[in-house]
């Protein structure tokens, strides 16, 4: 993929940031469909460069950091995210002295897509989520603090896995339609980003504490939208192929 589709990725998430939630919607699915292509892409280059016995694509290890009240719950959306696009594992860990930290473990150009588009959906998130506390707030008037705040966290864990469940249902039907040998390279990919992962060593997280229900539905529901449209894609105000 050329640089300016690279350049059309970064233009599209960063409007999504900054526009009303309904053209969100549209300019993250392309983006996202862009960057899944853009990935498949580069799977096919490095399979060709490694029967021609030529270098192939490192596989690096990069990391977020995230702070703030909701910051695991932005780790946790980026960790869904790296799994959804493929040929990514993600690892977490706490940050001494407060915060948490994501690291991305794949090959380079799949890690640079998944650390742009996390970024992305921490900004759409909070936007999302805040819009629908001032909608929500006096249902949880006589609620703790605690559970008032458990409950805006539910809303960005689901808005994650809404996100993830939509992009890995996009991802799939551009591989089958992709054509023949197209799982086979990606698999190949993701078993050489596993042995790495598997050679790191790394320890279990805490678990986490369950969601408010009624808020992780909502926060699903509206990651879903964050991540898919219902109609065709038609990039506008200056933005152009």
């Amino acid at each position: 993929m050329s640089e300016s589709k690279l350049d059309l990725i970064a233009k599209l998430l960063a409007k999504a940031e900054s526009t009303t939630p309904e053209e969100a919607e549209a300019l993250t699915e392309h983006a996202e469909r862009l960057m899944v292509k853009y990935g498949i892409e580069q799977a096919r280059l490095d399979a060709r460069r490694a029967k021609l016995g030529q270098e192939r694509e490192e596989i690096v290890q990069e990391q977020m950091v995230f702070t703030g009240s909701y910051a695991r719950d932005i780790r946790e959306l980026g960790g869904n995210v790296a799994f959804a696009l493929g040929s990514i594992r993600p690892m977490q860990s706490e940050r001494p002295g407060g915060g948490f930290i994501l690291y991305f473990v794949g090959f380079t150009s799949d890690v640079q897509q998944a650390k742009i588009l996390t970024a992305s959906l921490e900004v759409q998130v909070m936007v999302a989520m805040r819009a629908w506390w001032a909608s929500r707030r006096e249902m949880y008037r006589w609620h703790s603090e605690s559970e008032k705040r458990r409950a805006r966290s539910g809303f960005i864990r689901g808005f994650g896995i809404g996100a993830a469940q939509r992009l890995r249902e996009s991802r799939a039907a551009i591989v089958e339609e992709s054509g023949s040998g197209t799982a086979l390279v990606l698999a190949d990919r993701q078993d050489q980003v596993d042995a790495v992962v598997d050679a790191i060593p790394h320890r279990r997280g805490r678990a986490r504490q369950g969601a408010d229900r009624s808020a992780f539905s909502h926060g699903h529901r509206s990651g879903l939208e964050a991540n898919t449209g219902g109609s065709a894609v038609t990039v506008g105000r200056g933005l152009s192929r």
